[in-house]
């Protein structure tokens, strides 16, 4: 294949396969989500079909991965013998739930999958159980592909996933889940690998599968303070101790994170300064530029200005200005990674 041709592929979109309920006669909702899932497993719809079931799935390809998201309604679920020996199919799911609840049974276990956890079953044996309404998104991969921790897999499978990693996991499948419309099969291979190395991390734990998950697990903490901090941005309690017990992290690790940004502080700051600068761009807020510096943080009316005269070439009422005629203020210290910054919302 030549060059130009390789690029091209690798900006491709990753394949997908969208299902949906939506739309259909409710009189035969179930009917149509049953026979789209009947290759996975047998179903029985908790209330009357003729009360219709609201049901959607988004599948991506992901090379050796599939991701699929799933939203729906309450049912009854089982993925027996006979299933499994009509597909042939031998790969586990990991599965992070971000609504529920789930109960769910396999041959040795019986439990109950609450929101916010992580679970991992196979499909080399029989399993069953009753969800409500349900929102999930699992990893689908296969034996052939993860051969070299098949055993710690088969194990772990059918419980809930718990320990230091398992948050870690649950973090970058939903992250993944978020961001999936957008991969290229470029991005799908680096997917691949990082969840490889996630995966052998938590469930084989050995010295030489934690090293090699440091740098997506490094990523997946980054994500995680990244989002408390865009979410506390107005709070006066938005400090490192703070965000380290948020998302379980140690002062060193966290000032480690964001050396690449010029440290904790410095991210908070440029942060907070993004925000006031959309704030100030809003043609609706009224808000004097004192009030908008004091709602972020900055207390010190006159460094709010030096700051922001820093960062983006022009001062706080120079920006309202210009946002009021509809246009961005253009100095030669405005460059586009500033533009960038005082435009992104996390």
């Amino acid at each position: 294949m030549k060059l130009r041709e390789t690029l091209v592929d690798d900006h491709k979109r990753v394949p997908s396969l969208k299902f949906s309920t939506a739309g259909l006669d409710t009189r035969h909702q179930f009917d149509a989500w049953a026979e789209f899932t009947s290759s996975m497993c047998d179903l029985k719809p908790v209330t009357a079909p003729a009360e219709g079931f609201e049901a959607s799935s988004a599948s991506y390809h992901l090379g050796k991965l599939q991701l699929t998201s799933f939203q729906l309604s309450p049912m009854d679920f089982r993925y027996t013998r006979e299933i499994q020996r009509r597909s042939g199919f031998d790969h586990w799911c990991l599965s992070a739930l971000t609504k529920g609840p789930v109960g769910y049974e396999s041959q040795d276990a019986e439990f109950r999958i609450s929101t916010g956890e992580l679970m991992l079953h196979s499909y080399a044996s029989p399993f069953s159980g009753l969800m409500d309404k349900t929102n999930y998104s699992g990893i689908f991969f296969s034996r052939d592909d993860f051969w070299d921790i098949a055993d710690h897999l088969d194990s772990a499978a059918h419980r809930l996933v718990q320990g230091p990693m398992s948050q870690i996991v649950r973090d970058f499948v939903v992250s993944l889940a978020h961001r999936a419309e957008g991969l290229t099969t470029e991005d799908a291979r680096s997917v691949s690998e990082a969840f490889g190395h996630l995966l052998r991390a938590m469930i084989a734990h050995t010295p030489t599968a934690q090293e090699a998950a440091k740098a997506p697990v490094d990523a997946v903490q980054f994500d995680r303070a990244r989002r408390y901090i865009n979410a506390n941005l107005k709070s006066p309690e938005l400090v490192p101790d703070r965000i380290c017990a948020s998302i379980g992290v140690s002062r060193r690790q966290l000032y480690y994170l964001f050396e690449q940004q010029g440290g904790v502080a410095t991210y908070i700051r440029n942060r907070r300064l993004a925000a006031c600068y959309d704030a100030l761009s809003q043609q609706a807020n009224t808000k004097p530029i004192g009030v908008v510096a004091y709602e972020y943080g900055f207390t010190n009316l006159s460094s709010f200005y030096r700051q922001f005269s820093a960062r983006y070439g022009c001062n706080p009422s120079e920006a309202r200005a210009a946002a009021q005629h509809g246009v961005v203020p253009s100095t030669k210290d405005f460059t586009f990674l500033d533009w960038l910054r005082s435009t992104e919302k996390g």
